[in-house]
């Protein structure tokens, strides 16, 4: 019987001890630990000064910066899980993103707590779902191979009890709003859309992390979206009948404001799950960009800084509001803010620059030329990840708002943020095609942003050019006006969606992504 040979000894077939590019090389493991351990110590002084603020004692770490603190460790914590392979670690990571997802259902649930207990309950389960998925993710990575029985079921029937539970929490959730919608109860729907909206990323995180890796997931990802779409055209088809005068509800209308949440829930699980299982090229394209986003600090960045922006303004608007210094439209005094108008012109770039110029730089892009899918394929695809990404950082805007509602503090007409968000979509997308095409005409990512962060202040400055002397009330003013993203917020703000104020944002996003689809199609014949 030949004997084995060893690789890395210098008298084995005279390979030498630096072996070759092809030789095993045993996996550094330390620094999952390493990770988890600074993690955990975060967390543990995070909370301890949250904790020390409620009981009023002091500590030298305050509620804020212990608050940040928790979450980056919790964050480090999500990393561990993914690296780690010890399946009793894993377990117990299992185990606290469990006991985290449901503590914080039950604080947002009760209606014993205040805003800032609600509020821990939503952030702990914001954060133990990632962290009960990743955990879940290592676990199944070895299924076959490990001998533990409790490691094989933990890895096969977490994901699915998350994934039920989920669809029952969101189901309860839309059934919550459809009822109060139906009384005329419109002061109380924070907490159920909360309640949808978290149980429905409970459902695509199952369906994200099971993927197509089996036909039972794969059939169950097209049912949530047959169930969804299902969901939207009941609501739209329920609305409608009340508008005739077929089906009457208490309230003074259907749609307005029950109705068009249910609606957006029901595309967001309809969407998401069509996302998730569709094998078409450019929902391929969109798949793979939006792990790249995620997998990586820019998605996180923008998003920190959109948090930090947003907060300042809903502070200055609640110091106003108490003041009563607050004039119609009142969403427009919260919007319309320095710092969240900064964010916009500095985080479409960072989200934009590398979307075609990190293809071209580390030569993927003619590996996605070469494969079967078409150009505007490839455009589109990233296009929709961008914007999507772009309107998810927008998330805590609208999480800020609904704290008003829960604390039955006094409201306000929530109705023109429908017009808002649709001018926030048109408008976010004729930034991010503006991006992505000129995106396309550099391989140096700096350049691309430069390019991108140049246009974004051109676009900015119609809304500042229309009050010069000379101009304002001449016919410029009026062309000024529709080209200005801010003019077309504003307007909406106010409850007005004038079409005409639509074109400019459109063409824009038609052009750009006309112009992207041919520099690629120039690339391939190069």
């Amino acid at each position: 019987m030949s004997q084995p040979v060893d690789r890395l000894s210098p008298n084995s077939s005279g390979i030498t001890a630096s072996g070759g590019p092809s030789d095993l090389i045993a996996e550094d493991r330390s620094l999952p630990p390493t990770l988890g351990a600074c993690g955990a110590v975060m967390v543990m002084v995070g909370l301890f000064g949250v904790a020390m603020h409620f009981a009023e004692r002091a500590f030298p770490v305050g509620p804020s910066v212990g608050l940040v603190g928790a979450l980056l460790g919790f964050l480090l914590l999500m990393v561990h899980a993914a690296l780690e392979r010890s399946v009793a670690i894993l377990l117990a990571y299992l185990g606290l993103g469990a006991l985290l997802m449901v503590a914080g259902m039950a604080a947002l649930v009760s209606g014993n707590l205040f805003l800032e207990g609600r509020a821990l309950g939503a952030g702990g389960f914001l954060v133990g779902l990632p962290l009960a998925l990743a955990a879940s993710r290592s676990l199944g990575l070895g299924e076959k191979k490990r001998k533990d029985q409790s490691a094989r079921l933990a890895a096969v029937w977490a994901p699915r009890v998350i994934g039920l539970l989920g669809a029952i929490g969101a189901l309860a959730g839309i059934l919550w709003l459809f009822m109060l919608a139906e009384r005329g109860d419109f002061t109380n729907l924070g907490l159920p859309t909360l309640v949808a909206l978290f149980s429905l990323i409970a459902v695509l995180g199952y369906l994200g992390l099971v993927g197509l890796s089996s036909d039972t997931a794969y059939k169950l990802g097209w049912i949530a979206c047959y169930v969804g779409m299902g969901l939207a055209a009941a609501v739209i088809v329920r609305s409608g009948l009340h508008a005739w005068g077929v089906w009457r509800a208490q309230g003074a209308s259907h749609f307005i404001p029950g109705g068009w949440i249910i609606l957006a829930l029901s595309l967001l699980v309809g969407l998401g799950s069509f996302a998730l299982v569709s094998e078409s090229p450019a929902v391929v394209v969109f798949r793979r960009e939006m792990a790249a986003f995620f997998l990586s600090p820019i998605a996180y960045f923008v998003m920190m800084a959109f948090a930090l922006g947003t907060w300042t303004s809903y502070s200055l608007f609640l110091d106003r509001l108490a003041d009563r210094q607050v004039l119609e439209p009142i969403l427009g005094n919260y919007v319309i803010e320095l710092f969240i108008v900064l964010c916009v012109l500095f985080g479409v770039p960072l989200l934009t620059m590398r979307l075609l110029s990190e293809e071209k730089r580390s030569g993927t892009l003619e590996v996605l030329l070469t494969a079967p899918v078409d150009e505007l394929s490839i455009v589109l695809g990233k296009f929709f990840a961008a914007l999507v990404t772009y309107l998810i950082i927008w998330l805590p805007f609208g999480l800020y708002l609904l704290a008003l509602p829960i604390t039955n503090q006094p409201g306000f007409d929530y109705r023109p943020l429908m017009s808002y968000a649709l001018a926030l979509v048109v408008s976010g997308a004729g930034f991010i095609a503006l991006g992505l095409a000129l995106s396309s005409l550099s391989s140096n990512q700096l350049i691309s942003g430069a390019l991108t962060l140049t246009a974004m202040i051109l676009l900015l400055s119609p809304y500042i050019l229309q009050f010069r002397q000379g101009i304002e009330g001449t016919a410029w003013s009026t062309v000024l006006q529709h080209v200005s993203f801010l003019n077309l917020w504003e307007s909406s703000l106010e409850g007005k969606l004038v079409p005409r104020q639509l074109v400019f944002h459109i063409s824009l996003a038609v052009l750009s992504l006309f112009v992207a689809t041919k520099v690629l199609e120039a690339r391939r014949w190069q």
